[in-house]
């Protein structure tokens, strides 16, 4: 009986692993990368076919994390906020489907689908849902929300690795979040002043 559950827990928290990965560059698309190649360098995470051989190496890690730093930078630029929002997302797929791929294993391709499908779609819902960085929402200033995103793309990455689906959940409370605050933005704005939050 237990040979039967055994490699059904592993696909599982396979599964997890990737979902949380996915979930995690569907905020940023660095962060988690760099988090990956720095635990599979330190030898926490073991990874297998071609992602062992891109991910591998102080360089990698060191360009992976420049990389993040970078999209983290640039994320708190008003002006940039719309066009890198519009750039990111085929890019934070595409990391996600890296991610997906590592965490699964060599001969799960169709992870590479999921990845992409699970990252973009995070992506995706993070443009509608958190409203746009010109002004404070609801209270909320947009330092505030990136900062929230950035936090939860690098907890969620290295959590991902070692408790599967935590980071998936982080992801949705930060987007539920998003979507309340652009909901008393809408309500505060959509009708007369006088009805007020």
């Amino acid at each position: 009986m237990l040979y039967g559950i055994i490699p059904r827990m592993e696909i599982l928290i396979s599964a997890g692993v990737a979902a949380g990965l996915a979930a995690a560059a569907g905020m940023r698309a660095f962060l988690p990368l760099a988090v990956v190649a720095l635990f599979a360098q330190l030898g926490f995470l073991e990874l297998s076919g071609p992602a062992e051989e891109y991910l591998a190496g102080w360089g990698m890690v060191g360009g992976l994390a420049a990389l993040a730093v970078l999209e983290v930078v640039l994320e708190k630029v008003r002006g940039l906020y719309r066009a890198l929002n519009a750039v990111q997302v085929p890019v934070r797929a595409a990391s996600g489907a890296v991610l997906s791929y590592a965490a699964a294993g060599a001969e799960a391709l169709g992870w590479l689908a999921v990845g992409a499908v699970v990252a973009g779609g995070v992506a995706l819902l993070r443009a509608w849902l958190r409203p746009p960085a010109a002004e404070p929402a609801a209270g909320v200033s947009p330092w505030f929300m990136s900062a929230a995103e950035d936090v939860v793309s690098l907890v969620g990455g290295g959590l991902a690795i070692f408790v599967p689906f935590v980071s998936s959940l982080l992801v949705a409370f930060l987007l539920l979040f998003f979507y309340r605050v652009r909901r008393r933005r809408s309500r505060k704005y959509g009708g007369l002043r006088i009805l007020g939050d």
